[in-house]
Parts: C-alpha cells; structure tokens; sequence
C-alpha cells in the first residue's frame, strides 16, 4: 500500500471533539493535535466499545 500524504492542515480539538468525530464518521481512529498542547494524538476504537487514547509522553 502507497503512502500517501495529505495537503490539509491538521485538525486541533479536544478529546471530546474527537469522539464525536469518531462516532459521526464511522472511523475507526482519529488523528488530531489538541487544542491545548498543539501535539499530535489518536484517539481510537477499543475491541471493548470504548476509546483509547494515544498521547505524547512529557
């Protein structure tokens, strides 16, 4: 499978903005940079219906 990379910005919101995205999209995951820090996380589908986030460390 290529690479392929985006030419959109990415989207900053919160956690909250990101399980809404999550459940109207149908995602699987979501890759966003919080409001806060500016830093990248994922937030994503747990097998057991709920959310996991991944975020930076420090």
């Amino acid at each position: 499978m290529p690479l392929t990379v985006s030419d959109l910005p990415l989207p900053r919101m919160n956690v909250a903005g990101a399980k809404q995205r999550l459940d109207l999209a149908g995602l699987p995951f979501v890759f966003f940079a919080d409001d806060t820090t500016g830093r990248g996380n994922v937030l994503y589908h747990r097998y057991d219906g709920r959310y996991g986030p991944i975020s930076p460390s420090g």
